[in-house]
């Protein structure tokens, strides 16, 4: 392999973010995209080094590599030591970063000496235009004996086919097929033309519009025939009794790849090719892993928070959370993440373009709105909500059910960040709760009676086991004097609250707070919305936005229904 040299070093912004938090002492490695583009070496990801995570990290997608290696130390040796425990050859001159915590200093190391090398970043917005992701997705059922020698001669199979370009591959939303030697479009595509062209085109108007490409591999069935080299030969027929187990297993390989937009056209056989074979790596490890609990092996894909790029995980269909619990753990310490929240459960996986429901509920309405606060601080739910308001489910509750949408919206929270497999409870579910927990007689139940914020801290409590903190507000102006325990609410726990007063009741996910003057606004998510899941209409018209301390009535008593999330379970 001839070894390139950057010229320049970029690093995308979240892994300097990142790489802040790490714990002091520790070592780790860097991963850039694997082609230096325009001389430059771009850094889009971090692992840290221990005795189990080189296998880890090939959970990122292909087209990342392992570039050089970092320390929270001053020394660039430690660094360098760092990198040579890998005993890997790198496609570039390794990159030393040093003093990742207090200041990133950038070392090229070439002939075994460490060189001084500057270093930009790079924008989320500035990665989002420069890169995007191939998706590649195959099917197919392997039949083989139920041991570990088998099931890697099975997949061994699969892959001298797919080398040898015994293959074709489907760009679905372009209809597009590429192989080894040839591309069938009629749209005036070629080989000369780049990804980004690909990705402004779309073949069917109505396709949502995303900036990643679909793909569908699909394996030849047929052999080409070579009359010249072909020879008459006898069959030979084997026969051996023994016993043994056979399994049928469905293969369904689904792997990213990260790609430089202005990459051609002609060059995505070969990525599509090598990113296969890294997704069928990755099943394979999983079923090499656990040759006695093999059910169907299941890719998921991941973007946690501060991560440009996703993390793919493969889990057994079978295999409950509890016991997918040591595997996630290792994907948060292999790539820095902290363990007080978990990122890599089935419910978090991300939902790409086809996958989402639509006029499905909104969520996260919030993204990208501004509260004005001079000298302010903002602090937001962490993570992703469903926003649930009146109407949604064909139930009209217009007029009593808004305390319920706040909890469906809390339930939503807890689900969508991994805590909670329970589904967000109807109406009348949440009636049942309430009378089984003895808070509400029978007649409750079917009833369009009013609930509080204690009646919410109830069923949390009662049906996802959330503790909650109730804290009370004489009126509208005090609910304005809370910007400190409201602001530490949102640093800490991060979940959505939930606030009733009079008859109305709404769900705080955010404060923006000046603690110098004490000016305050309240993110709001108003549940007494009744139309669509038009974004446009929800913000422009306030249901969703900013409210400042007038928004509460000056004469109410309030109560705020904190739910605390559990540290710790991942």
């Amino acid at each position: 392999m001839k070894m390139l040299t950057a010229h320049k070093v970029a690093i995308v912004n979240n892994v300097i973010e990142r790489l802040k938090l790490v714990d002091d002492k520790s070592v780790g490695v860097l991963f850039a995209h694997s082609e230096l583009i325009d001389n430059t070496l771009i850094i889009v990801s971090f692992g840290i080094l221990s005795e189990s995570s080189e296998s880890t990290w090939n959970s990122l997608p292909s087209n990342v590599a392992i570039c050089g290696a970092f320390t929270t130390d001053s020394q660039a040796e430690k660094a360098e030591e760092s990198f040579n425990q890998l005993s890997i050859e790198s496609f570039c001159s390794p990159l030393l970063l040093t003093n990742v915590k207090n200041g990133i200093e950038s070392h090229i190391l070439q002939n075994g000496v460490s060189k001084s090398v500057s270093f930009t970043t790079l924008s989320n917005v500035q990665f989002a235009n420069t890169f995007t992701f191939c998706r590649t997705t195959a099917e197919f059922y392997i039949n083989t004996e139920r041991n570990n020698q088998s099931i890697k001669s099975s997949l061994e199979d699969i892959k001298k086919k797919v080398q040898s370009g015994n293959v074709a591959f489907l760009l679905l939303n372009q209809k597009l097929f590429l192989t080894e030697k040839s591309m069938s479009q009629g749209t005036g595509i070629t080989g000369d033309h780049r990804v980004k062209d690909l990705i402004n085109f779309q073949s069917d108007d109505s396709a949502e519009k995303q900036d990643i490409l679909f793909i569908h591999m699909h394996l030849k069935q047929t052999k080409d025939l070579d009359l010249e080299n072909a020879q008459s030969v006898a069959p030979l027929i084997r026969h051996v009794r023994r016993c043994f187990e056979c399994v049928n297993i469905p293969i369904k390989v689904d792997v990213l790849a990260l790609v430089h937009k202005n990459a051609k056209i002609g060059t995505l056989f070969g990525v599509f090719t090598k990113s296969f074979l890294h997704g069928l790596q990755l099943i394979e490890t999983n079923l090499i892993n656990e040759p006695d609990k093999i059910s169907t092996p299941e890719t998921f894909h991941f973007l946690p928070i501060q991560s440009n790029v996703y993390i793919s995980a493969v889990y057994q269909k079978s295999s409950s959370d509890a016991y997918l619990r040591s595997q996630r753990e290792q994907l948060h310490k292999s790539f820095g993440f902290a363990l007080d929240q978990p990122l890599f459960r089935r419910s978090q996986c991300y939902k790409f373009a086809g996958e989402r429901q639509s006029n499905a509920i909104l969520t996260n309405p919030h993204n990208g709105l501004n509260s004005g606060v001079k000298g302010g601080q903002a602090y937001l739910v962490k993570g992703h909500y469903n926003y649930h308001h009146y109407m949604q489910d064909r139930f009209d509750d217009n007029g009593w059910g808004c305390a319920y949408r706040s909890l469906q919206t809390i339930v939503s929270w807890f689900r969508l960040q991994g805590y909670t497999e329970v589904q967000v409870p109807t109406h009348k579910q949440i009636q049942e709760c309430l009378v089984k927990i003895g808070d509400k007689p029978s007649s409750f139940i079917g009833s369009r009676q009013w609930i509080g914020s204690t009646e919410v801290s109830f069923v949390l409590e009662t049906l996802l086991g959330v503790t909650c903190k109730i804290l009370t507000a004489s009126s509208g102006e005090e609910v304005g004097t809370l910007g400190s325990e409201l602001s530490y609410h949102f640093q800490t726990h991060g979940t959505p609250i939930m606030i009733g007063g009079g008859v109305l009741a709404h769900t705080i996910i955010g404060v923006d707070y000046n603690r110098s003057t004490g000016d305050i606004k309240f993110l709001i998510l108003d549940p007494h919305y009744t139309g669509g899941e038009d974004l446009n209409i929800i913000t422009g018209k306030g249901w969703v936005g900013w409210k400042d301390v007038k928004f509460w009535t000056k004469n109410a008593f309030y109560n705020l229904c904190l739910p605390l999330r559990p540290i710790g379970d991942i």
